[in-house]
C-alpha cells in the first residue's frame, strides 16, 4: 500500500516551555486491568487515551466491565474477577502487546476461555515467552505457531511456583504474577536485572503483600532481582489511581532539548520509578542539562518528579545489560543523543528491540545511515560514532513502519538536519502520543 510521506523540518528555534507530557502507558494499561477485578467503583486521573491503551479497555468492556472514559478520568465499575465474562467474539488488543500479554495471563489465572487477536503487527510478534512459562505451571495457552491469535484453554489449572526469567521482562512478569493471583496459588520470579515493577506498585497499593529483592537508590541495583507473591484469595476493593507523566513519551521531548540549542523545557510530574527512568541516567552520563526536583510520590505509589532539560554539548555513552530494562522503549532516541555526542557511544544486550513492532535495532541504525551517522550493528548491539554538535544529514523517505517509537524518532531526528526531511508512517504516534505533533509546535513557539 503505498503513503504518503510527511515532510520534517529543522527547528525553527528552541523548545521552551512547561508541558504536562500526557499519562504512562504502562500503568494506564494496569489500571484498567486491576480495576476491572477489583470490588467498586475506581476513578483513574492522568489516564493516557491512546490507541494502545483504548484496547485494553475495549478487551476488558468485552468481557462485561462497566468503562466509561471522558477524557483522561475513567471511571471503572468492578464487582471483581468472578463477574468477567467470556466474549462471544474474539478480544481485539489491536497493536498492543502489553494488553495481549497480560490479559492472557489474567484469564489463564481465572481458567476463562477466550480467544485473543490482534492487529499484523502485533500477530507476527513472539508470544511463547508467556504461552510457555504459563504452561509451565498449568495454564494452557495455544498459539498459532507461537503467535497471536491466542486461545485460552477453559481447563487451564494454574498451580503457580517458582519462575527463573532469562531474560529481564516485565511483561513476562506480570502475566505469571496476575495469573497467580486471580488463581489464589503463589508465585515467586528471579530475573537477571530488575524489570519495571509497575504491577508489584499498583498490586500492593490495592492491599496485596507482594515482596521485591531488588532495593534502589536512584539507580537499579545490578545482579538478579526476585519478586514473591504469596496465595492471595482476599476480595481486591477499588481504589482511585493517579496515572503519571509516561517518561517514554517525555524522553521525546528531552532527547529534543538535548539537542536543540538554546532549550529551556519544563515537563512536571513524570514517573520516575528506578525500573523506568534508565532515561535520565543515560542524559547525566552524556552531560546533558537536566536537573530532577520535587520528587514524590502518587496515590498508586509511583515515584514522580519535575524534569528541567536543556541543550548543551555531550558526550559519548556506553548503555550496557543493567540499563536495558530501564530503558529499552527509549534506545531509538537514545540513539540520537549518541550521534550528536562527541566521540564512540556503545549500546549492548539490546536484542529485544528486534521483536517489538518493528525491528527497532535495523530501523534505528539505518534512520542513523540516512542521517549520515557511522553504525555498527550486531545481533544484540550497535555502536555509534558521533558527529558532535554539526547538523545531521537531511533525509528522505523514512520508513517508521507504523512503529511509534521510529516515527517520533524520525521527527526528533529532523529537528537538528541540515535541511527538510521526508519520512512514511507516523500515523503510529496515535498509539502512544497523539498530540505529539501539536506539542512539539507549541514547544517551539514557546507556547508550552
Amino acid at each position: 500500500m503505498n503513503q504518503s510521506a510527511t515532510t520534517l523540518h529543522p527547528a525553527q528555534g528552541p523548545l521552551r516551555g512547561h508541558l504536562q507530557i500526557p499519562g504512562d502507558k504502562s500503568i494506564s494499561h494496569r489500571s484498567i486491568m486491576l480495576s476491572s477485578v477489583c470490588h467498586g467503583t475506581s476513578r483513574v486521573s492522568g489516564f493516557l487515551v491512546a490507541g494502545d491503551t483504548l484496547s485494553t479497555v475495549g478487551v476488558f468492556r468485552a468481557l462485561g466491565v462497566e468503562i466509561d472514559v471522558q477524557g483522561t478520568d475513567v471511571t471503572v465499575h468492578g464487582r471483581g474477577p468472578e463477574a468477567l465474562r467470556p466474549s462471544a467474539a474474539p478480544l481485539d488488543c489491536g497493536n498492543s502487546g502489553t494488553t495481549m500479554r497480560l490479559v492472557t495471563g489474567m484469564l489463564t489465572g481465572l481458567a476463562l476461555e477466550a480467544t485473543l487477536i490482534g492487529d499484523e503487527s502485533l500477530s507476527a510478534r513472539p508470544m511463547k515467552r508467556i504461552s510457555a512459562p504459563l504452561g509451565r505451571f498449568g495454564g494452557l495457552v495455544h498459539t498459532t505457531d507461537g503467535r497471536a491469535p491466542l486461545r485460552i484453554d477453559p481447563s487451564s489449572a494454574f498451580t503457580g511456583g517458582h519462575h527463573d526469567q532469562k531474560i529481564a521482562s516485565a511483561q513476562v512478569k506480570s502475566s505469571l504474577l496476575l495469573a497467580a493471583l486471580l488463581s489464589g496459588q503463589p508465585m515467586t520470579l528471579t530475573e537477571p536485572h530488575a524489570s519495571r515493577d509497575h504491577t508489584e506498585h499498583m498490586l500492593r497499593a490495592l492491599g496485596v503483600p507482594v515482596v521485591s529483592s531488588a532495593h534502589y537508590s536512584g539507580a537499579p541495583t545490578s545482579g538478579p532481582a526476585r519478586v514473591e507473591l504469596p496465595a492471595w484469595s482476599a476480595p481486591l476493593q477499588a481504589r482511585d489511581i493517579q496515572v503519571p507523566a509516561d517518561i517514554s513519551s517525555a524522553a521525546f521531548l528531552a532527547v529534543a532539548a538535548a539537542l536543540v540549542p538554546g532549550s529551556d523545557l519544563i515537563l512536571p510530574g513524570v514517573g520516575v520509578a528506578p525500573t523506568r527512568a534508565g532515561l535520565l541516567t543515560i542524559l547525566k552520563r552524556a552531560g546533558a542539562k537536566l536537573t530532577i526536583s520535587n520528587k514524590r510520590r502518587t496515590g498508586g505509589g509511583e515515584e514522580v518528579a519535575d524534569l528541567h532539560l536543556g541543550h548543551g554539548p555531550l558526550r559519548a555513552f556506553e548503555i550496557n545489560a543493567p540499563d536495558v530494562p530501564t530503558l529499552v522503549d527509549e534506545i531509538p532516541v537514545l540513539a540520537l543523543l549518541a550521534a550528536t555526542a562527541q566521540g564512540r557511544s556503545t549500546f549492548k544486550d539490546i536484542g529485544e528491540l528486534r521483536v517489538k513492532e518493528c525491528d527497532r535495532l535495523a530501523r534505528t541504525a539505518h534512520l542513523l545511515r540516512q542521517c549520515g551517522i557511522d553504525v555498527e550493528e550486531g545481533d544484540d548491539w550497535m555502536a555509534i560514532e558521533g558527529r558532535g554538535q554539526r547538523p545531521l544529514k537531511a533525509f528522505e523517505g523514512f520508513d517508521a513502519q507504523h512503529d511509534h517509537r521510529m516515527a517520533a524518532a524520525a521527527i526528533i531526528a529532523a529537528l537538528v538536519a541540515d535541511g527538510p526531511c521526508s519520512a512514511v508512517g507516523l500515523d503510529a504516534l496515535r498509539i502512544s502520543y497523539p498530540g505529539f505533533g501539536d506539542d512539539l509546535e507549541r514547544l517551539q513557539r514557546g507556547q508550552g
